[in-house]
């Protein structure tokens, strides 16, 4: 079954993986339904989400020259390459903010939903024209970084599926912040 059916997921990272591997989970049975992860080497970041037999939906890549984080969305492809012909559109990070906000814009530059977080980064509203499409939480108090997201009914399985790639994204920009600051 494809991941943009669901509409209510359960993130978790994995202890140890050296290609920075998320679970994605459905939350009322505590069951994989998909991973996402970060290929080994390349040049520039590269995940990719998988569903639970092993397909590959979304290819997210970041942008090597950017002032700002920007990721570029793809069309899942069974090579596992971004295809420039499947675009979906880009996830940016503003760059000057208190509060982490982020948007997400369609191929010709037009925004499609924001990605707005309170002043530590548990908790994220994605609105899409004014109104509420869903919500991130992230566990405060755990060995390993959890996410809920939660998923309006009546948004499209596309953009249910970026939603979810975007909260990962959003994640490992976090994880990199938090690497830097330790070292």
């Amino acid at each position: 079954m494809s991941l943009a059916k669901y509409r209510e997921f359960l993130m978790r990272e994995k202890w140890f993986s050296l290609r920075d591997r998320v679970d994605v989970m459905d939350p009322a049975t505590q069951t994989a339904v998909g991973h996402f992860e970060r290929k080994l080497f390349s040049i520039r970041t590269l995940y990719r989400l998988y569903d639970l037999p092993g397909q590959v939906e979304l290819i997210v890549q970041q942008k090597l020259w950017s002032a700002r984080p920007t990721f570029r969305f793809f069309s899942g492809d069974p090579s596992g390459q971004p295809d420039e012909t499947a675009l979906l559109g880009r996830l940016k990070k503003k760059l000057f903010s208190f509060k982490p906000e982020y948007w997400f814009e369609t191929p010709d530059g037009s925004r499609r939903f924001d990605v707005k977080g309170n002043f530590i980064g548990l908790k994220y509203e994605i609105t899409e024209d004014g109104r509420s499409i869903g919500s991130v939480s992230r566990t405060f108090w755990a060995i390993r970084d959890t996410y809920g997201l939660r998923i309006d009914a009546a948004v499209p399985d596309e953009t249910a599926l970026l939603l979810l790639g975007s909260v990962i994204v959003i994640h490992a920009i976090h994880e990199k912040r938090e690497r830097r600051q330790r070292t």
